[in-house]
């Protein structure tokens, strides 16, 4: 083997390690940048419900949108549902809360969710600051994503 050809081969051998090594710091930069410029995707969303409706406002199917494009954003099989009613709903409308439920879960249907949709029907009431008399965070629904 002539010096010459000796030396080609180890530039050669130089420059496939160099362009690897250039390759995989380009893809590593573009993966962080990629993370650091999606916004991080809530687990849990909250929406409301007017008094004594099941109907969902435009803001309510927003949300439910949010949870469904979150989902499928983050692969998430399923979608974890319960809708709550204030006692003077329950007291009046025993069924409010399952068709709350229902309300929420054929809209994530709509939406092309293509996981499983689970209603907790006995969900744990989330804890957020009540105002004396306000019953508003009774009337809501919690989504949760499961990966």
């Amino acid at each position: 083997m002539t010096n010459s050809f000796a030396s080609r081969t180890v530039r050669m051998a130089g420059a496939v390690v160099l362009a690897s090594i250039l390759a995989t710091s380009v893809e590593a930069q573009i993966a962080r940048q990629i993370s650091f410029a999606a916004p991080a995707v809530p687990e849990t969303l909250v929406l409301f419900f007017d008094v004594e409706s099941a109907a969902l406002t435009p803001e309510a199917k927003s949300i439910v949108l949010s949870a469904v494009d979150a989902a499928e954003r983050n692969h998430a099989r399923q979608i974890e549902l319960a809708a709550f009613s204030s006692s003077d709903e329950l007291a009046r409308d025993p069924a409010l809360a399952a068709r709350r439920a229902a309300a929420v879960k054929d809209l994530i249907a709509d939406y092309g969710f293509a996981g499983l949709v689970v209603v907790d029907e006995e969900g744990p009431q989330i804890a957020l600051v009540r105002v004396d008399g306000d019953a508003t965070f009774d009337r809501a629904a919690v989504l949760h994503l499961r990966h």
